[in-house]
């Protein structure tokens, strides 16, 4: 059973450079963006999906998807709260950078399949395991000092990510790739990694023109030194990610891809206590 929390952020000290590695907190608010219009996405298409399965046969799989849902849905409201960190008139652009992504999300609910929606959805919660792996276990130096509002929120959901990394998979191989053994091969294997590269393609490039648009507006107002600086941190950080996802990708490649095998972030359990009833960020 995959649980619901609702943790209790209080964001009101939490501002755009809320780390002292700007270029780290920049480019995880560019991240920050996407849930708010993915994550809707996503549960859209997973209610359109549920009518495809068995009541009966399939009622733990069914069980799973709510919880699924629950949790997606908690974590784009607490994003949207954070977010109001930087969306403001410093940086005027990223309304204009948030609704293009949100469009072209729309336009795959009208234009595309039930099974490409489902691949996309598929293929970003893959990615989401290279990226909880990368917050919890490569980015230690770039997170020191961080404001621990903003560090918790990405605990909170990247944990959330792990818990629930399976779900999406057998959503995803239950609806599309069930039936012939054409569908098996050609939506089971040749598909899903055909949506974990355009949902990488896709939302990466929305994470980047964001995370450029932030940097350039802070950078704008740099003196040289500090500008060339912040680009020698900004590859740095980027190197660092980039590095840890080509480990990822080659995971997910795998005919034998298995996301439930997956081991946990070291500390999991204790990491996730503080968001429950008691928690330092529990509910109030």
């Amino acid at each position: 059973m995959l649980p619901v929390r609702y943790p209790n952020f209080n964001f009101e000290a939490v501002f755009p450079r809320w780390a002292p590695h700007l270029e780290f907190a920049q480019v995880n608010n560019a991240t920050s963006l996407t849930p708010c219009a993915l994550e809707p996405f996503m549960i859209k298409v997973f209610q359109l999906a549920k009518a495809r399965l068995d009541p009966v046969k399939d009622t733990e799989l069914l069980r799973q998807v709510e919880w699924f849902i629950a949790q997606e849905a908690q974590h784009y409201r607490a994003h949207a709260r954070f977010n109001k960190c930087f969306k403001n008139d410093r940086y005027p652009e990223i309304a204009r950078i948030e609704t293009k992504f949100n469009n072209e999300l729309n336009g795959f609910l009208t234009q595309r399949s039930l099974e490409f929606c489902l691949a996309y959805s598929e293929g970003f919660e893959a990615s989401g395991a290279i990226w909880y792996k990368t917050w919890f276990e490569a980015l230690g130096k770039f997170r020191e000092g961080a404001k621990p509002e903003a560090i918790a929120l990405f605990d909170w959901h990247f944990a959330e990510e792990y818990e629930h990394r399976e779900v999406a998979y057998k959503f995803y191989m239950a609806v599309a790739a069930r039936g012939s053994i054409w569908r098996r091969i050609f939506y089971g294997y040749f598909y899903r990694i055909f949506g974990v590269f355009f949902a990488a393609l896709h939302i990466g490039k929305f994470n980047a023109e964001a995370a450029t648009y932030l940097l350039a507006a802070d950078r704008a107002e740099m003196m040289p030194d500090e500008r060339a600086a912040s680009i020698i941190r900004e590859k740095e950080l980027r190197t660092c990610i980039k590095n840890r996802s080509i480990a990822g990708l080659l995971a997910i490649f795998s005919p034998f891809y298995n996301p439930a095998k997956k081991l946990p972030p070291a500390g999991l359990d204790a990491l996730l206590a503080q968001f429950d009833a008691g928690g330092t960020y529990g509910p109030r």
